[in-house]
């Protein structure tokens, strides 16, 4: 069993992995095909890689920062921004970090580098079917890109998160986008205190034990400008972060992910995750964690939870099915939401099959009508030869 838990666990923060592995040129300063092949082919076990083998107690400000030593790092964000007009915008951002060898010699070049960084935005309006995108991938040489520890900022090329001033556990930071296509400018400040992953309870046991530590901010005030097709536009709206580093999944196994993140009224966040066979035999297994307005976390195990795909989309491009709209019920909270997609097409076209996308919520709890909005990432569906 041990193994299909290290591989639950790698799979728990897929959310926003996805657009690391669209490896497509950019330049000179892009990675070379034959050099990407290392990012998945480096030793876990070698010396100069830390692995993370027991959960160990958060710390901030420190643990906003990079965690160089480490094989990979996640920071994912996204959210839905909202300009004068009432025009509402959903976006992700995924910044990543793999290392490229876990003791490389010495080089007294400027453009040796041992890691690799890459981002990736999408961004999507609600009343709009089309998806636009960026994205950078750039060697940690040179300063083209980068993670600081002690000042909490990563950055690739002209794409930077760096932590400003606030409170400990109220943090402030800024986001900062340009070059062509979308671009952001941001300050982002913490509404709610750093929730860590293993305290949602989501996967029944530490998630360090399966190589990856975690922590998220969910729900961020944001507020800045968005300039889209040459147009600066002045925003308001809520953001996501998760940042993780560890072990990051690669492409493979025999189950499947299904992850929710919903930003609800009220100030609630709630946290879903399903876990599938990929062949679609057996029975999902649903978890749910609530984030009240307070920080205080409330969980839902299998039986407390009512969780079924409503509407499925086949890509036209890979052949992949995914499951797209939802209903989503808890019944001991008398809350029920539909799960609608903006725009069916949001598939992610990595070396990962995943459906990875902005979806608005509505329902009802108890007699009352309650909203949101947030994003759900799901791996490829294959259906079972019975058709089941």
């Amino acid at each position: 069993m041990k193994p299909l838990l290290v591989l639950i666990g790698l799979l728990a923060l897929l959310a926003g992995l996805a657009s690391l592995w669209t490896l497509g040129s950019r330049g000179p300063e892009s990675l070379p095909g034959s050099s990407l092949d290392a990012l998945f082919d480096l030793d876990p076990g070698a010396d100069g890689v830390v692995d993370v083998v027991e959960d160990k107690p958060l710390h901030f400000p420190a643990d906003h920062g990079a965690h160089s030593e480490y094989p990979g790092e996640l920071w994912n964000l996204f959210g839905q921004l909202t300009d004068a007009e009432g025009r509402r915008y959903d976006f992700q951002l995924g910044i990543t970090r793999f290392a490229l060898a876990a003791d490389p010699p010495p080089r007294a070049s400027a453009w040796a580098a041992n890691a690799v960084f890459r981002g990736r935005l999408t961004l999507i309006r609600a009343d709009e079917p089309e998806v636009h995108s960026a994205e950078r991938l750039t060697r940690a040489a040179s300063g083209l890109a980068g993670a600081d520890a002690r000042l909490g900022s990563v950055w690739v090329e002209d794409w930077s998160l760096s932590l400003s001033d606030g409170e400990t556990d109220r943090p402030r930071m800024r986001l900062v986008m340009g070059g062509e296509g979308p671009a952001l400018n941001l300050d982002l400040v913490a509404v709610k205190p750093p929730v860590a992953f293993a305290d949602l309870g989501l996967l029944g046991r530490d998630i360090g034990a399966s190589g990856l530590q975690a922590y998220l901010l969910p729900r961020m005030a944001a507020a800045g400008t968005l300039t889209l097709n040459g147009e600066p536009r002045s925003m308001k709206g809520q953001v996501w972060l998760d940042h993780a580093w560890g072990m990051l999944p690669t492409s493979g196994g025999q189950v499947g992910l299904n992850r929710f993140a919903i930003q609800l009224d009220q100030d609630r966040e709630l946290v879903c995750l399903q876990l599938r066979r990929e062949d679609g035999t057996g029975t999902p297994i649903p978890a749910c964690a609530l984030i009240l307005a307070d920080g205080r976390v409330q969980g839902f195990r299998r039986r407390e939870i009512r969780l079924e795909p409503v509407e499925h989309w086949l890509s036209p491009r890979s052949g992949a099915r995914y499951p797209v709209a939802w209903r989503l019920s808890i019944p001991i909270l008398d809350l029920d939401l539909e799960l609608v997609p903006l725009a069916r097409d949001q598939e992610a076209d990595d070396r990962v099959r995943l459906w990875s996308g902005a979806v608005r919520a509505e329902g009802l709890l108890g007699e009352e009508a309650i909203a949101g909005h947030g994003r759900i990432e799901t791996t490829a569906e294959v259906v079972a030869p019975s058709g089941i």
